[in-house]
């Protein structure tokens, strides 16, 4: 879309009151100024974001004069000349930041250092609640040489500050207006402006972006760049981990000092003392004396800084205050809240044309305030902001774009699945996250969007295995995944960008574990069925659906314990309470798989599990009359569905019955907790389990697990149970020692996704 394309589909109104700023520094001559404004302005309007362009000149440069009235003709261009000149980008950006009149800024170099549609992620993070967002720059473009310089700069600051950063000298960063008010940079400190912000208490996050070009010198850039790059990593180090402890720092090094003097007085002094040997040939002693009074000086210096610092302490406001809440305080339902506006378009699927915030009708859909003056407070100019963007274009007309999930998007992600009639438990990102903590596995999760809104997700995570190769699969260590998409469009576009994931990371297949059939003509595995059924409204009609022996076998296994006789069966007295430990399912759970084969899950799984989901993850167990624990069950619970997910029992119970019972209990307890439907999970078809299922009532639905073969000669994968060719692993397996089992499950369960 040209400049004046992009202009034209944008109210002039819609630029009054800018939700993004960018503000570029221009300090030499070899600028390009046109092609940040037009490739950043057309993204950003694209995406729905009304946007202007903060120009600081810092120095006597007059050449983009003429071009910058030109590009101002299109679009929302400011100027702002600092004079003297070569104050520095520090100043530059505060200069800026000041004239700036948008909530979201973006700090961009004077050329497209990246690809312009990736500074609308760096907008989007900021809109899911980020206050500064670090830029990632992948796939660089420079010379090696410079991105081996900038790779040892990075890892020494992690390595010495302990910050998460991967490209701090990425001269593209986003962050909100409000940022630069509480935390002060000059000089070189631009460049560490993350760092700062996150040791204020902002939050801040990292985002990938697509490297295009890279200005600046090549190989060497000389001792003097070097030894100031050094000063400034101390620099940064003392400011963020000393300012409020100056003795520690000085503390450290003047006790190292001293320490190291005295050691090397001691033998000359001793030497003199006793054996009264001169020290004026001893240069040992000059050496250990100057460390030692070295040591003094610098503790000095910072019990100086304590007494600065307790002094005035009253003054100083080193924190970030996050939310403060009065009892007194009630919002009113007819009244917007500000803050919770742009929450709401960050978590809520984002406000379109025609959205307002608090109650509207059609006649007013479309109504614009005036801009909130410069010195209103920030919570009036986020109204006038989120207000003006509703009018930037209709969403039908703008573009549908793919991307990756950006960091602070999870909530609006776990919305949307939600909300979706075919999003299940294992689509949201507490098992994501889950997944990617236990086995370290790289995701690749995707979001579609037309403007602000999301018409679809499709979370993937790229396994590596030694038996089924490199693949992206939807979603790992579980049942059901997939895309979820609002409309044809949507859908077929994330199909296409998984594609394109795979073809470039090399994958041999991209796997989604679909529940329902979808659109397109796919290879499929008819591998799998799952089971699922409609519950009742009354627990007691739970039994009622259960085929007559089944019942039978139920109501033996729960009836006080008695001997059989000849006109009676046996009954056990077991009971089923929702109260199981992690503990003892783990321990049922591996002696079910070793007896199939198969290796086991970590503990540290079921652990992660439960710490992730809550009270959203329950275990219920069968308890003999001798309070032994002998069968186990954890389920997930997800909008109104119960998922029986991980199960195990000792394999001398099963006379009792109590696998049937303590299915059937699971459904009577989440009858009276609500639920309306119950998923028994999937099993091989024709498989045991299969059986155990169908005889409980359930009906076998077959599973759509679809393959995109991305590789040359890529099928589906046979590394399976039923495959013949693992029948003598398994055997193997099931006669290993438990212990021995569950050490190589743990290791090996990474690798079979």
């Amino acid at each position: 879309m040209s400049a004046e394309e992009t202009k034209a589909s944008v109210p002039a109104k819609a630029t009054d009151a800018p939700l993004v700023s960018v503000v570029i520094a221009i300090t030499e001559s070899e600028a390009h100024p046109r092609t940040v404004i037009e490739g950043f302005g057309g993204a950003l309007a694209e995406a729905g974001y009304p946007c202007e362009f903060v120009i600081v000149i810092d120095g006597p440069i007059t050449r983009f004069d003429e071009e910058l009235q030109e590009l101002g003709q299109d679009w929302t261009v400011r100027v702002v000349s600092l004079e003297g000149g070569g104050l520095g980008e520090s100043i530059a950006l505060s200069a800026g930041v000041a004239k700036a009149k948008g909530v979201l800024v973006v700090n961009a170099p004077p050329y497209l250092q990246i690809e312009p549609e990736d500074v609308v992620d760096v907008v989007k993070a900021l809109e899911a609640g980020a206050d500064c967002v670090a830029t990632w720059r992948d796939r660089r473009v420079d010379p090696w040489l410079n991105q081996l310089q900038s790779r040892l700069f990075n890892r020494m600051l992690r390595l010495i500050m302990k910050a998460p950063f991967h490209d701090l000298n990425s001269g593209t960063r986003g962050f909100r207006s409000h940022v630069l008010e509480e935390v002060a940079v000059y000089g070189e400190l631009y460049r560490f402006l993350p760092v700062l912000a996150a040791r204020q208490g902002f939050r801040v996050v990292e985002v990938r972006v697509r490297h295009r070009e890279e200005k600046g010198r090549s190989g060497f850039y000389g001792v003097g760049v070097y030894l100031r790059r050094l000063l400034d990593i101390v620099a940064i180090t003392f400011l963020t981990r000393f300012t409020q402890r100056p003795l520690r720092f000085f503390g450290y090094i003047g006790f190292t000092a001293g320490f190291i003097g005295v050691l090397l007085t001691l033998w000359p002094l001793y030497d003199k003392i006793v054996l009264d040997k001169s020290l004026s040939e001893r240069p040992m002693f000059v050496i250990g004396a100057i460390l030692a009074a070295f040591g003094v000086q610098l503790v000095g210096f910072g019990l100086v800084g304590e007494i600065i610092i307790f002094t005035q302490a009253p003054n100083m406001r080193d924190y970030k205050i996050g939310e403060e809440i009065d009892g007194a305080d009630v919002i009113s339902g007819d009244e917007p809240d500000p803050e919770a506006a742009l929450q709401l378009a960050a978590a809520g699927g984002g406000l379109v044309a025609g959205d307002r915030i608090g109650a509207a009708t059609d006649s007013d859909a479309q109504h614009v305030i005036e801009p909130a003056p410069e010195d209103a407070p920030a919570s009036e100019l986020a109204v006038a902001v989120v207000e003006k963007a509703d009018v930037v274009a209709k969403p039908e007309e703008l573009p549908i774009r793919v991307r990756a999930l950006l960091p602070g998007e999870d909530a609006r992600w776990d919305s949307y699945v939600s909300r979706h009639p075919q999003g299940t438990f294992f689509h949201r990102t507490g098992w994501s996250r889950a997944v990617q903590e236990m086995f370290r596995h790289q995701s690749h999760h995707l979001v579609v969007e037309q403007g602000r809104r999301w018409l679809g997700v499709l979370p993937m995570f790229l396994t590596k295995s030694p038996f089924l190769g490199k693949n992206l699969v939807s979603v790992p260590y579980s049942v059901y995944g997939g895309i979820l998409a609002s409309d044809e469009r949507a859908h077929e576009a994330l199909m296409e960008r998984a594609g394109q994931i795979g073809q470039d990371l090399g994958v041999g297949f991209v796997e989604l574990r679909n529940l329902e059939h979808r659109t397109g003509d796919r290879p499929e595995s008819e591998l799998y069925v799952t089971f699922r059924c409609d519950l009742p409204e009354d627990p007691a009609e739970v039994m009622k659906r259960i085929p007559k022996k089944r019942r039978a076998e139920i109501r033996a296994a729960r009836e006080p314990k008695a001997a059989a006789t000849k006109k009676t069966r046996e009954t056990f007295g077991i009971k089923v309470t929702a109260d199981g430990t992690v503990e003892e399912l783990f321990r049922l759970f591996a002696e079910n798989k070793r007896r199939l084969g198969s290796p086991t899950l970590p503990l540290r799984w079921f652990e992660g599990l439960r710490d992730e989901f809550g009270k959203a993850a329950v275990i219920h167990r069968a308890v003999d009359p001798s309070g032994r624990t002998i069968a186990a069950v954890m389920s997930f619970t997800f909008k109104d569905t119960v998922y029986a997910y991980y199960s195990g029992s000792q394999a001398t119970v099963n006379h009792t019955g109590v696998n049937n019972f303590i299915y059937c209990a699971i459904m009577e307890w989440a009858v009276e907790n609500g639920y309306r439907r119950f998923d028994f999970g999937r099993s091989r078809a024709d498989s045991g389990p299969a059986k155990f299922k169908q005889n409980m009532g359930f009906v076998a639905e077959p599973l759509h697990y679809e393959y995109l073969l991305v590789a040359k000669g890529a099928q589906l994968p046979q590394f399976h149970p039923s495959n013949p060719k693992l029948a003598l692993p398994r055997r193997i397996w099931a006669n290993l020692p438990m212990r021995v089992c569950n050490m190589l499950g743990s290791r090996f369960s990474r690798y079979l996704p």
